[in-house]
């Protein structure tokens, strides 16, 4: 099984770089090309002692020169190629091959994120993903237009075999990157967006992310017309396997806390009184996601008014967007016009506190509807956000959808196929579960008092940065 796994991936080859070449021969110095000459006369060959450059697509054979210490051809460089080869079904004409079963079995698989011990399996699936992220980001990408600050984010995100990616002022197509706006829903360049698990901290105090998405097409938020998470949904096969995987994912993400920012928080949560609670979270109204995916109920003063009609028994308490509360973006409610409609207000509680405390969401397309379903709360949407529409919530305004998703193809959809992670320890390519651990222990670690110190030094430089 993983042998077969290897072999039609491909991962047993270095990830190769764009317009690599494809031959049926490759000799890894010019000592070697002799040999496979006389054994493919009339085959393309190439030198290439950097298998990167060399597509194994077509290869059938690799050929090294005898002397095993040659100067462009180290023994350490022959015995990868000759075990790659091996793996791979290519021969390696005039070495003996080792056998590809038992090269496997005497195999030990390490986590290339922390360390540990993985089975074959684990090990395979780690192999496949560091590859495939590497292929996606052959080229190099250009990121368009974006600070200094971006284009370090985005580094580990979109490194491949060509090597990371560069910065252009302008361009669009393929091999393009934007981050945010810029890209028309047809156009093959790539638009970059957080990513649902995003980090411990706000973005706009440069908080690097750990996660983003990074799809062609429009964005996750635009309910306008087809977008690349509904393209996502479609071409998405939820096998048993992958539904388990995400009903273990959503389990963690619930256990531990996370949410997309973990700002954490200790205001205390207001007694309910028995009465059905419903969180209001609040969002920025020129917020593209409000832009995109809002009706006829836009601000958070509409919201309240439009949950209070919708539950008006309920104890709506309201929470004003972390950028809004802290000044970074505008869009405040009067507090007073708050008052007339929400039971209690909270602004520094921990968020994934509020969704324990609650029964329902009421929301416009805020992702603390998404958060809510995670932890199988009742969730009503005013808008059109990705997660609405599937069966799954109380649409006011139902987006048009050609399914329904149970919860664990939704939460798999959303955690696991479209989005991309990178671990905060390796900056490697990792699966959602590896950062989720990450996020919870960086939530732990911001509790203490040198974690805030280096918050309030980081806040300074990011006031700074927003303002000059």
């Amino acid at each position: 099984m993983a042998l077969g796994r290897i072999r039609a991936e491909a991962l047993f080859w270095p990830a190769v770089r764009a317009k690599a070449a494809r031959p049926r021969a490759v000799a890894l110095s010019r000592e070697a090309l002799a040999a496979a000459r006389a054994a493919f006369p009339d085959a393309d060959i190439a030198v290439r002692p950097d298998l990167a450059a060399v597509d194994p697509e077509r290869l059938e054979a690799v050929f090294a020169s005898p002397g095993a210490g040659a100067e462009d051809e180290a023994p350490a460089l022959v015995w990868a190629t000759l075990v790659w080869a091996t793996l791979g079904g290519i021969a390696t004409p005039g070495r003996p091959a080792p056998d590809a079963a038992a090269l496997l079995a005497g195999a030990e698989g390490v986590s290339p994120w922390t360390g540990e011990p993985l089975t074959l399996a684990e090990a395979v699936d780690a192999q496949a993903l560091l590859r495939a992220r590497a292929m996606a980001a052959r080229g190099p990408l250009r990121l368009v237009g974006m600070t200094r600050w971006k284009r370090r984010c985005l580094a580990p995100f979109l490194t491949g075999p060509d090597g990371p990616p560069v910065a252009a002022r302008s361009g669009a197509g393929r091999g393009a990157v934007l981050w945010g706006g810029g890209a028309a829903a047809h156009d093959a360049a790539l638009r970059v967006e957080d990513g649902f698990l995003r980090s411990v901290g706000l973005g706009l105090r440069h908080t690097p992310p750990l996660s983003l998405t990074i799809r062609a097409g429009a964005p996750h938020f635009d309910a306008t017309a087809p977008n690349a998470f509904d393209a996502t949904v479609a071409e998405a096969d939820f096998t048993p396997g992958l539904l388990a995987r995400a009903a273990r994912l959503r389990a963690a993400v619930a256990a531990l806390g996370v949410t997309k920012y973990n700002l954490g928080g200790d205001e205390a949560l207001p007694d309910r009184a028995d009465r059905e609670a419903v969180l209001v979270p609040g969002q920025v109204a020129t917020d593209a996601s409000i832009r995109l995916g809002a009706g006829a109920v836009r601000t958070d003063l509409a919201l309240l008014e439009a949950a209070r009609a919708r539950f008006p028994d309920a104890f709506l308490l309201y929470k004003p967007h972390p950028d809004v509360a802290t000044g970074l973006r505008a869009g405040a409610a009067a507090p007073e016009a708050v008052a007339r409609l929400a039971d209690a207000t909270v602004v520094r509680a921990d968020m994934a506190a509020c969704l324990a405390w609650c029964d329902r969401v009421a929301t416009i397309t805020s992702l603390t509807g998404f958060e809510a379903l995670l932890r199988c709360r009742a969730v009503t949407c005013f808008g059109r956000p990705f997660y609405a529409g599937w069966g799954l919530t109380d649409d006011a305004d139902p987006p048009p959808r050609a399914r329904r998703l149970t919860l664990d193809e939704l939460v798999a959809a959303a955690l696991i196929l479209h989005p991309v992670y990178v671990d905060p320890a390796t900056r490697l390519p990792c699966p959602p579960e590896i950062a989720v651990a990450a996020l919870a222990r960086q939530r732990a670690t911001a509790r203490r008092p040198t974690a805030r110190a280096v918050r309030l030094w980081r806040d300074v430089v990011s006031w700074t940065l927003n303002r000059f």
